[in-house]
C-alpha cells in the first residue's frame, strides 16, 4: 500500500512511521494541497492522509478536489471536530475515517482493519453471479 500523507507539519505522522513500516506501507509526506494534488494526479497512491487546516486550503477542500478528479481515491482526515461535526462537513465526500490532529498506533490499526475489511467486501462482489460468495 502506497500513502500520501498532507500536514504542514511532518512530525504530525512521526508515530506511524513504525507501524507502516511493520505493515509494509510506503508512505511519502508533501506540505500542501497544491503539492498533494499534483502527485494524487500523476502518481498511483491507494490513500491519503490529511490534515483539516492545510496552508493554502482547507483538508475538506483537497478531499473534494481530489474525490471529482478520481471517486475512488480513499482519504482520511485529522481534525479536532466532534464526530457529529466532522460528519456534517465531510457527509458525501467518502472520507473513509477521522483521525485526531495527533494519530498514533492504535488509529494505524484502526485504519488497516478498516482497508482489511473493505478489501474483503470488495472480493466477494467481484465474483461472477451464480458463484457462492
Amino acid at each position: 500500500m502506497h500513502i500520501l500523507l498532507v500536514s504542514r507539519e511532518k512530525s504530525v505522522f512521526k508515530k506511524f512511521e513504525a507501524e507502516f513500516s511493520e505493515n509494509k506501507i510506503t508512505a511519502e509526506w508533501t506540505d500542501t494541497a497544491e503539492k498533494a494534488l499534483s502527485r494524487l494526479f500523476k502518481e498511483k497512491f491507494d490513500l491519503f492522509i490529511t490534515d483539516e487546516q492545510l496552508p493554502d486550503m482547507s483538508g475538506r477542500d483537497l478531499v473534494e478536489k481530489v474525490l471529482f478528479k478520481n471517486a475512488m481515491m480513499n482519504s482520511v482526515v485529522l481534525s479536532a471536530l466532534s464526530h457529529k461535526d466532522f460528519h456534517e462537513a465531510y457527509e458525501g465526500l467518502g472520507v473513509l475515517m477521522q483521525f485526531p490532529l495527533v494519530p498514533g498506533k492504535k488509529q494505524v490499526q484502526d485504519l488497516l482493519d478498516h482497508l482489511n475489511r473493505i478489501a474483503r467486501i470488495a472480493s466477494r462482489t467481484s465474483k461472477p453471479k451464480g458463484e457462492k460468495i
